[in-house]
């Protein structure tokens, strides 16, 4: 029996759902496939029992219960925000991390894109602002008083979302030379929102990417390109359509990774973990992301010279593919985030 218990969280509302890490991908819930082996190997190399591991999405404000024995891991919170339990808990690990980027340069590289997300920048720079600071006054009083209540936050990788595990193929004997398949609109938002007249950063990005992508289909017949919208985001806990998903970015050379409400994607992880060469939009700068070797390119519009040069370079393409299969087994896969959370509450609980 495991003495730490896992639960996932959604909603005060849905409650609590019981957790077998050993069944990593219950009904429904793919988005916690990646996390149930992650948790595998946190079992493997954690030296400390009696852990309480609450996996949620987005919740912020409330949870079962409290104390330095409660672990937070959130996976969705697009906004980079601080729980308002963060002195309640001991220790939080989160995909997305607390800081945003920007991503590009509004005013010395003007256009359309660049000013849409530079608005949803500063939009939730004032969503994210009270919490922020709440986090630091909270930091200061425990600095004055010398006490340690305050949890740290950890950054974690997003993972894959409910891809399965098929062989890895030689980058040369793979069927598409160019790949993505993904949503265009996440939500829809009511006719008096700002994102309903001015469009979001994702969809205006995404329209950008196709119309370069068929560009460049339409200028070299030769090459094998797959791209298409598709209508709702991820498998949705279905077997077939992960496997499908799966199968199609095994046969890809090159993997396009377009943002989407972040710069942070799924896709980035699924690509890397088939050893695909992926092309992204901005990174931010975080110990998973430093130094990857994908592509990234601040205008969708240099996606035809990008592709062109590395079509033509089979040596190239070879080594980036090489590079990417080692960094997801060195920086994303299972074992190292397992391990990673695994030293880090160790660490933590001996300090204590």
């Amino acid at each position: 029996m495991l003495e730490n218990k896992y639960y996932i969280y959604i909603t005060p509302e849905e409650g609590l759902i019981v957790w077998d890490i050993y069944n990593p991908n219950p009904a429904q819930c793919g988005f916690v496939a990646y996390f149930g082996k992650v948790f595998q190997f946190v079992e493997k190399s954690l030296k400390h029992k009696g852990l309480t591991f609450y996996v949620t999405m987005t919740e912020m404000n409330e949870l079962p219960c409290y104390g330095k024995n409660v672990i937070v891991v959130m996976l969705g919170d697009e906004l980079c925000r601080i729980p308002k339990y963060i002195d309640q808990v001991g220790a939080i690990f989160k995909c997305y991390g607390t800081s945003q980027i920007v991503g590009c340069n509004p005013l010395f590289q003007p256009s359309y894109l660049n000013l849409v997300t530079g608005i949803q920048y500063l939009r939730n720079l004032v969503i994210r602002l009270p919490g922020m600071l709440k986090y630091q006054s909270k930091k200061v009083k425990n600095w004055v008083l010398n006490t340690s209540k305050v949890a740290p936050i950890y950054d974690i990788p997003l993972g894959y979302y409910n891809s399965e595990d098929l062989p890895i193929k030689n980058i040369e004997d793979r069927f598409y030379d160019v790949f993505f398949a993904g949503s265009a609109i996440h939500e829809t938002y009511p006719i008096w929102s700002l994102q309903y007249w001015l469009r979001t950063p994702k969809t205006i990005s995404r329209e950008q990417m196709m119309l370069s992508a068929n560009r460049f289909q339409e200028k070299h017949p030769e090459f094998k390109v797959e791209s298409s919208i598709t209508q709702a985001f991820g498998a949705t806990g279905d077997s077939k359509a992960a496997n499908s998903y799966s199968e199609r970015m095994m046969n890809t050379k090159i993997c396009l990774a377009p943002r989407g409400t972040s710069f942070e994607t799924y896709r980035f992880f699924e690509a890397i973990k088939y050893g695909c060469i992926v092309i992204t939009e901005a990174l931010p700068s975080r110990w998973f992301y430093d130094n990857s070797p994908a592509i990234e390119i601040t205008d969708w519009h240099d996606l035809e010279s990008t592709l062109e040069k590395l079509l033509s370079n089979k040596q190239l393409m070879q080594e980036i593919h090489q590079k990417s299969l080692h960094w997801w087994q060195t920086k994303c896969s299972e074992a190292v985030v397992g391990e990673y959370i695994a030293e880090n509450l160790n660490s933590l609980i001996d300090s204590r």
